[in-house]
């Protein structure tokens, strides 16, 4: 079986980091910088699928890490090195014109620098006798509804940003919202995770700490579909689970939910297949609620119950690890690394096991396996990487180049793969192209879509 490739297009620079909103129809990336740069799908006259860039959202110090974007609230999660993390929303004040001039002008303060809001949350203070700062910090005390959430950045770019108080003492490597969208998680290299959700006294986003047990930098989280259960990888070789349960801001939880007797941050399961290497990436399959999981010594493992097992070892073209994994369906998952091809994982049902079915983007001449296919992939982005120089740093926004020595045009990423998304079943037409299932970036600067309907 073959995946079929619907588009392929180059962004001005490497991907660090890339969400999609909920419909498919913007992508949010980190460029390897310290902005987040939010791009809009447009056809060409041609037919063919390009980006534009609609806003840059700044405030971090120092490199925008991993964003995530909650599909329903329409809420952009961004965590940097800076040890920092932002809840952004669209900003009301430019659906008026208006409203957001008059705004602007009654309030001086949104026409500063605003160092302090963006550094720190305000809440209300009856005292002021300034109309100015009494609307500026009525606007941070309201609940956390995207539209009233402030620590406006910039009202010209459309969005406005809420800090997260997160407590790290180091930077900040990996986020995600929980599925009910109300809390989410950081991983940080300061061996511990930081549970996010709205305090509505303080009028923030605050965190409780998940210190226990993790001995290195945490890499990767994942949600349980119940919002109540986590899931951590980290280069100390281990995936673990953890309660995080936040009492008192969420729901009580639902009789059977949760081990008896346990609270936040308690450490549920601590697994590990022989010889694992650091764990990259962790996610949640559909439909038996078990985890799979990508290491460095290019195993995806497969946890359910107490004990991990090694569920596909990788081969033929694909030898490398993977970095990340995503999950299509109940019976198929992608995973993607440094080998720039993508590999597909499918089982026949939910008893029986996964296994290795296909790799997407192989060689067009029919691909090749082992040390060969090593080289390959590491020539092509030495070849670039010395055109980026030559050209002053040009060549990456030039699309997608024919291979040396032939004319078949590279049909798979050049450079590591840093992000995947699936696309849900629900929303039809994403990107106002045909029907595609996974997205692909990496630090080539190029966005694929796939086509898996062969698989599923």
């Amino acid at each position: 079986m073959m995946a079929s490739l619907l588009h392929q297009t180059r962004l001005p620079g490497p991907v660090q980091a890339i969400a999609w909103n909920g419909d498919c129809s913007s992508i949010a990336v980190s460029h390897c910088g310290n902005d987040v740069v939010l791009y809009e799908p447009t056809t060409t006259s041609l037919g063919t699928l390009s980006w534009s860039k609609v806003a840059v959202l700044e405030g971090h110090h120092q490199m925008v890490s991993d964003l995530d974007w909650a599909p329903r609230a329409d809420q952009l999660l961004s965590c940097s090195y800076d040890r920092n993390a932002f809840v952004w929303t669209r900003s009301k004040t430019i659906t008026t014109t208006k409203t957001a001039a008059s705004t602007t002008a009654s309030v001086p303060e949104l026409q500063s620098s605003q160092a302090c809001s963006n550094c720190r949350p305000h809440t209300a203070s009856p005292s002021s006798s300034r109309n100015g700062t009494r609307m500026a910090r009525a606007a941070s005390a309201s609940a956390p509804n995207p539209a009233s959430i402030s620590c406006t950045k910039s009202l010209s770019s459309g969005w406005e940003k809420q800090m997260v108080i997160t407590r790290l003492t180091k930077g900040a490597l990996c986020v995600r919202w929980s599925p009910s969208e109300a809390k989410f998680a950081i991983g940080s290299a300061a061996r511990v995770v930081s549970v996010g959700y709205y305090d509505p006294e303080s009028k923030w986003w605050a965190c409780k700490m998940i210190r226990k047990a993790h001995e290195s930098s945490v890499v990767s989280v994942a949600w349980h579909p119940n919002s109540l259960l986590l899931a951590t990888g980290s280069t100390d070789r281990r995936v673990r689970l953890f309660n995080a349960y936040v009492s008192g801001y969420e729901p009580e939880a639902s009789a059977g939910a949760l081990p008896p007797n346990s609270s936040f941050g308690d450490c549920l399961v601590e697994v590990s297949h022989e010889g694992c290497g650091w764990v990259h990436s962790v996610t949640w399959s559909q439909g038996d609620e078990a985890l799979l999981y990508a290491a460095h010594d290019a195993v995806v493992g497969y946890v359910r119950g107490p004990q991990a097992q090694v569920a596909v070892k990788l081969s033929g073209a694909a030898q490398l690890p993977l970095k990340c994994l995503e999950v299509v369906s109940e019976r198929v998952a992608v995973g993607a690394g440094w080998e720039g091809h993508l590999v597909v994982l499918t089982r026949p049902s939910l008893q029986d096991p996964w296994s290795q079915a296909g790799v997407l983007g192989e060689h067009p001449s029919g691909g090749s396996t082992g040390e060969e296919c090593c080289t390959a992939s590491t020539g092509s982005l030495v070849r670039q990487l010395a055109q980026m120089h030559i050209a002053g740093g040009g060549s990456g926004a030039h699309g997608p180049k024919a291979q040396s020595g032939g004319s078949a045009q590279i049909t798979r990423h050049t450079a590591c793969v840093t992000g995947l998304h699936a696309r849900p079943f629900s929303v039809a037409g994403c990107a106002r192209q045909a029907a595609w299932h996974v997205a692909s970036a990496g630090l080539d600067g190029q966005v694929i879509l796939w086509d898996l309907s062969s698989y599923l």
